[in-house]
């Protein structure tokens, strides 16, 4: 594998570890086992052979189906491809709506291209793209969207797309209860130790937590501890209306927990107008429906 090539693989298994923790969080996050959360799927970067079949899990985040061919995700995690300009072709992104275990190669739907908001840094390594190291961007850095899109190469069969919520829902919503779900690892480690991908069980978990402050236009801060961990990256915050699961609204996705999963709870904002129009263009841009 050539310089550049390693070079992405080393950044998107750094993307995907930046909510790494050293408390178990399986406490406080549910595994989804009755499925509530179909929209909400796994994606995974895997190094595959010359023939192309997959040998080796780099890493993996977490996204939420918002067209039917579309998911979209924490920008820190698709940046490495923008830097490169492409997916290497030693390099194979998967995606899993699969609640039990994404890591069930019949679940895959392959990933055929990925789009990065433009107010995310240039990221190639160093700093592996992870804003919980400060580096990359500070906490809460003004004007930075930390939102990026994956295209996949057909719609999962009878999943249904969340509905972003409408602009300025979360202005209106502070205090309010919100679900966060996504994929991330549960096994506590230390704060300098890589994550253990081996570990990773696959499963979507739910955990509830409260809108504390809209910050401005891309961020808001949820009550900690968060409990979200590496490949909760991405991962999708829904807002029930009135107790209403048939009003549920995608507002926000995961960003920064902190690399102990509960000294940050950072998190992009998506019922802005100004994101909704730039995933309206970039999907249109992709020829997308």
């Amino acid at each position: 594998m050539n310089r550049a090539l390693k070079s992405v693989a080393a950044v998107m298994t750094g993307a995907v570890a930046v909510l790494s923790g050293s408390v178990r969080s399986s406490a406080q996050a549910t595994v989804d086992a009755d499925n509530n959360y179909p929209n909400v799927g796994a994606i995974m970067v895997w190094r595959v052979d010359d023939s192309g079949k997959p040998i080796e899990l780099r890493g993996f985040a977490s996204g939420t189906l918002i067209r039917p061919q579309v998911m979209i995700t924490a920008g820190h995690f698709t940046a490495p491809v923008k830097a490169l300009g492409e997916i290497p072709p030693t390099i194979r992104l998967f995606a899993s709506f699969s609640a039990a275990d994404a890591r069930v190669p019949a679940t895959w739907i392959p990933v055929i291209a990925a789009a990065t908001h433009p107010s995310m840094p240039h990221c190639p390594p160093p700093p592996q793209c992870d804003p919980t190291d400060e580096v990359l961007v500070a906490p809460l850095e003004p004007g930075i969207a930390d939102v990026g899109l994956v295209f996949l190469e057909h719609a999962p069969a009878t999943i249904e797309p969340a509905v972003l919520a409408a602009p300025g829902t979360l202005e209106r919503s502070e205090g309010a209860r919100t679900v966060i779900v996504g994929y991330g690892t549960t096994t506590p480690r230390g704060s300098s130790l890589p994550v253990d991908i081996s570990a990773w069980d696959g499963k979507r978990r739910v955990r509830s937590s409260p809108l504390r402050k809209v910050v401005d236009e891309t961020w808001g801060l949820w009550s900690i501890p968060s409990y979200v961990c590496s490949g909760d990256s991405g991962g999708g915050i829904f807002l029930t209306a009135r107790s209403n699961r048939a009003g549920e609204r995608l507002v926000a996705n995961v960003s920064d927990g902190g690399k102990d999963c509960r000294r940050h709870n950072n998190n992009n904002r998506l019922d802005t107008r100004a994101i909704q129009t730039w995933i309206d263009d970039t999907v249109k841009a992709n020829r997308q429906p």
